[in-house]
């Protein structure tokens, strides 16, 4: 029997939930270890004669310093999971104690306790995001989803096939700045996220992109507004989308997941542990060192592969779940 939070996720496809966490105590720590990592970017990258001036700058001067030094695949130092292709020994991803800490935050797992029970594991299908502004943006990143506007997608879509089927999984969206509709927030369509899994097309730099999403654009949207401290969560089949940052302003998020024990997490050989149980002895992972090694274990694994991780775009015969079908245009 559902519960009046899994029943409003399901109903509507998202939940808002006001001031779970401390800007100081949550948020702040993983801004100060991005800030961290920026400045051994302009340590080994900058002009030698230019790196103590750089490094007095703000957070925001720094990162709009470092973009323009054509770093290769500058988000990935931001992003807390392995590039999907041509892992290396070197692929640097972002994992510190700041970002374990909120992975594992206890207010975070409350909340998704009322969904998805007591036995929790952290998915590894999770990314950190810093989105500047889309006039300071180079071309080919407009529509990278990662430091530009992501398309219309369903969380679920990028599980793999027995992901895809299998597992009950929860997005919680977490703002580290106010977030708002000229910035950029997410935005999508309540109640949409009934249809259950909707096929997909390669899109952009193949990113997964709902096909006939042309559709959703002249539907009434929902922006999901947040305020710092706020979590969204988002059913897995929530369709959404981000708009393009016309502020002036950076928009920095972190999109965690989790799922129910004992299901695939659909991004296999990427760690996937409990966070949670009603046996102790489920907790094997227990602090940020245990994390970081899950973390390049996995790495070791995926170094001979040409991908890291492989998921099929959900397809089904005879277009049967193309979203015009359903919605009998």
């Amino acid at each position: 029997m559902k519960n009046n939070f899994q029943k409003k996720l399901y109903q509507q496809g998202f939940l808002k939930i006001k001031n779970i966490l401390s800007y100081k105590i949550d948020l702040q720590p993983v801004l100060n270890d991005m800030e961290f990592v920026m400045d051994c970017l302009i340590q080994k990258n900058a002009k030698k004669s230019d790196i103590n001036k750089i490094l007095k700058l703000d957070f925001r001067k720094k990162y709009s310093y470092i973009s323009k030094l054509n770093i290769y695949d500058l988000d990935q130092y931001f992003n807390t999971r392995l590039p999907r292709d041509h892992v290396k020994e070197d692929s640097d991803y972002f994992a510190t104690q700041s970002l374990w800490n909120l992975i594992t935050n206890k207010k975070i797992l409350d909340v998704v306790e009322k969904i998805l029970g007591k036995e929790i594991m952290s998915n590894p299908v999770q990314n950190t995001r810093i989105k500047q502004p889309e006039k300071k943006l180079p071309k080919g990143s407009i529509h990278d989803g990662l430091s530009g506007r992501t398309p219309w997608h369903q969380d679920a879509a990028v599980l793999n096939a027995k992901g895809q089927k299998l597992t009950d999984m929860v997005t919680v969206w977490i703002p580290f700045t106010r977030t708002t509709k000229k910035n950029g927030c997410m935005i999508t369509v309540k109640k949409i996220n009934k249809m259950g899994l909707l096929n997909h097309i390669s899109g952009y730099r193949g990113q997964v992109q709902v096909k006939n999403s042309e559709l959703l654009d002249k539907m009434e949207h929902v922006p999901l507004e947040a305020e710092v401290g706020d979590i969204i969560l988002l059913h897995k089949h929530s369709i959404h989308c981000s708009l393009p940052n016309r502020s002036n302003h950076f928009r920095i998020s972190a999109d965690l997941r989790y799922n129910v024990a004992g299901q695939p997490s659909g991004r296999e050989p990427l760690p996937n542990f409990y966070v949670r149980s009603k046996n102790k002895k489920n907790i094997k992972i227990q602090n940020f060192k245990q994390w970081l090694t899950l973390w390049e274990k996995a790495k070791e694994k995926c170094i001979p592969r040409k991908y890291a991780f492989k998921y099929p775009l959900p397809t089904f015969k005879n277009n049967k779940r193309d979203l015009n079908k359903l919605l009998n245009l």
